[in-house]
């Protein structure tokens, strides 16, 4: 009897056990099986350390699960919800959708994030006057002994050695990694004449192009030519010659250009040419000089020897082989395809101003350089407006130093910053952008974050 009942206890026990409520089931962690979907983000816009929110839905809850990326650069995850993931935007990642993965699955933002630059404008070399005081001088030495007269185009190589063109010493100079100078090649009496060192002679260098011997195409203005700069010094006469100012195209010997300002290298090694006062695109390859584009000094898009373009000073390449051209009294930002159209990329064509904004509203005066980063950012010289734009791979223009309009000497972050006619610039391997700024007798640096 006494096991029955004790058996009975034990079994009524476990039924009593068996009804008591059962644990909440573990929520999934990676969203379980379905694919993520992005609905939106905010904010739109922001600097370094930007925090963005991302709203949608089968985000789970595994942050180790959950990567995103903008331009392919890698933001931080903070945290995850199944509907919410808040992020910092990787730095300097320009304008890009958002690319989610979340459990090896992708997801696309409909609209993009655009990243906003910040920099802060130094002094590197140069010690803003020369013997007269005012118009600048030629002195080599340390940085602050440096006298430059009118500084324009200038290059970097692999070292970070950079080279610009003296136009007011008619030389190529040398600039150190710590800033101090040298002169590679002419003399401040100026000419034309092939030779070394001081004996090799220009009148008013004005572009610079680095080829991947070392040696320097250089766009001598005056005398209407093409010569090249090897590193002993040594400069030769590669096309045109002075008091011959033409548009022929043809041989080395008997090609002619007009007040020649911007040349670049492709990946090909073909010299690509701002014939300037031609308001013509030129190419330099095989021992054969040809037109691109242009025709009349002008301003007109269409196919290449349709378009026209008024004192184009500078041309670059993006990633994709598209031309970027810095068509200097038309005020606007030119873009060739690959297919061979002529539009107008950024800028009000025709009509100097200073604005920022959208593509077809923002206004220059005077573009004169165009550097172009990975990402597809072009950083333009905004002669007289005395400052440094950038514009996003869809044409919005944003000024990143200097205060639109004002000429001046002054060091410092964004707009507190002054400059007077900047020329040229250069990007180095670090991102850093070195800025010859003209009237000043200054080479300036730009950090960029």
């Amino acid at each position: 009897m006494k096991a029955f009942l004790l058996f009975t206890l034990i079994t009524v026990s476990a039924i009593w056990l068996s009804c008591g409520d059962a644990p909440s089931p573990t929520p999934p962690v990676t969203g379980g099986k379905e694919a993520p979907e992005l609905s939106g983000f905010s904010p739109l816009s922001g600097k370094k350390g930007t925090v963005i929110k991302i709203q949608g839905k089968h985000f789970g809850s595994d942050a180790s699960k959950v990567s995103l990326q903008i331009n392919g650069l890698k933001a931080t995850i903070n945290a995850v919800t199944d509907t919410e993931i808040t992020a910092v935007v990787p730095e300097k990642c320009g304008l890009a959708k958002l690319v989610l993965t979340v459990n090896s699955k992708e997801v696309t933002s409909a609209a993009a994030f655009r990243y906003l630059y910040t920099v802060t404008t130094s002094y590197f070399s140069g010690s803003g006057k020369g013997d007269d005081g005012k118009d600048g001088g030629y002195t080599d030495g340390t940085p602050q002994q440096s006298e430059f007269r009118t500084l324009y185009n200038i290059a970097t190589d692999s070292k970070g050695v950079m080279f610009a063109a003296d136009l007011g010493n008619c030389m190529v100079r040398r600039i150190e990694t710590d800033g101090s100078t040298s002169t590679l090649a002419g003399a401040e009496q100026g000419g034309f004449k092939d030779g070394k060192g001081n004996q090799a002679l220009m009148k008013f260098p004005i572009g610079i192009e680095l080829a991947p011997d070392g040696s320097i195409y250089v766009a001598d203005q005056e005398n209407h030519a093409i010569r090249r700069v090897f590193s002993d010094g040594t400069l030769v006469t590669v096309a045109g010659e002075p008091d011959k100012p033409g548009t022929a195209d043809g041989g080395l010997a008997s090609a002619q250009f007009k007040r020649p300002y911007g040349v670049k290298l492709d990946k090909t090694g073909v010299l690509w040419i701002c014939d300037t006062e031609n308001g013509l695109i030129r190419k330099l390859a095989d021992s054969q000089v040809t037109t691109f584009a242009g025709s009349t000094p002008g301003y007109a898009d269409g196919k290449l020897r349709e378009a026209k373009f008024y004192m184009p000073s500078y041309l670059n390449f993006d990633q994709n082989g598209n031309i970027f051209v810095a068509d200097k009294h038309n005020h606007c930002i030119r873009k060739i395809t690959q297919d061979g159209l002529v539009t107008t990329f950024s800028g009000t064509p025709t009509k100097s101003g200073y604005r920022d904004g959208e593509a077809g509203q923002a206004m220059f005066n005077q573009p004169c350089n165009i550097q172009i980063d990975k990402l597809g950012n072009l950083y333009v010289n905004d002669l007289w407006n005395h400052c440094i734009r950038l514009v996003y791979p869809d044409g919005y223009v944003a000024t990143l130093a200097g205060k639109g309009g004002t000429g001046g000497y002054k060091e410092g972050p964004g707009e507190n910053a002054l400059f007077k006619h900047p020329q040229g610039c250069t990007l180095d391997k670090d991102g850093n952008l070195f800025v010859t700024d003209s009237a000043n007798q200054r080479i300036r640096k730009l950090t960029i974050e």
